[in-house]
């Protein structure tokens, strides 16, 4: 995988727009560029999407949250997570239409191919979550925290981020 990959490239790879990479971390950008050009090889056109915007869709679409409840859910930075690193973010899958435009689709095959390319390169698919699924969240767990709980691990990238250290090295 290619180190230096910033974040025009992401962009330019499938049009995504700039402002959906503001919370990400630069260090996942080469992992990013990897899944949506595996993806493209296996017809699947995505474009990444603010983990905020994805969890906000899925609490109001299958948890019947209201858009102010779903608003909340996802701006409390009381607990960290991955988010908080710049580590996850999200996909909408789209295709081309007759008139070249691409257009978004909701289908949940395409969902967990896209899943299974993601975990095939080292993120995590929240398609896979027991408790609540959604088919458009991938996080990326630092290959230094494979052995630690999930604790350990926030507190060591808080760390690493406080320290203005590379969180995944």
């Amino acid at each position: 995988m290619n180190d230096q990959v910033d974040r025009t490239t992401v962009v330019d790879a499938i049009s995504t727009e700039e402002a959906e990479l503001d919370n990400l971390s630069p260090e996942i950008l080469p992992t990013i560029k990897t899944l949506i050009d595996l993806c493209a090889a296996q017809g699947l056109f995505i474009k990444i999407k603010n983990r905020s915007t994805v969890i906000r869709r899925c609490l109001m679409s299958d948890l019947d949250f209201d858009i102010t409840a779903a608003y909340e859910a996802t701006e409390s930075l009381t607990n960290l997570a991955y988010h908080n690193f710049g580590l996850a973010f999200g996909i909408a899958i789209y295709e081309s239409s007759a008139f070249g435009k691409l257009k978004y689709v909701d289908h949940k095959a395409l969902y967990d191919k896209a899943g299974k390319i993601g975990e095939a390169i080292g993120l995590t698919w929240a398609g896979n979550h027991p408790f609540l699924s959604n088919l458009r969240y991938f996080e990326l767990r630092p290959q230094w925290a494979k052995q630690m709980n999930d604790k350990e691990m926030m507190n060591e990238l808080y760390r690493r981020k406080d320290a203005k250290l590379g969180l995944l090295a």
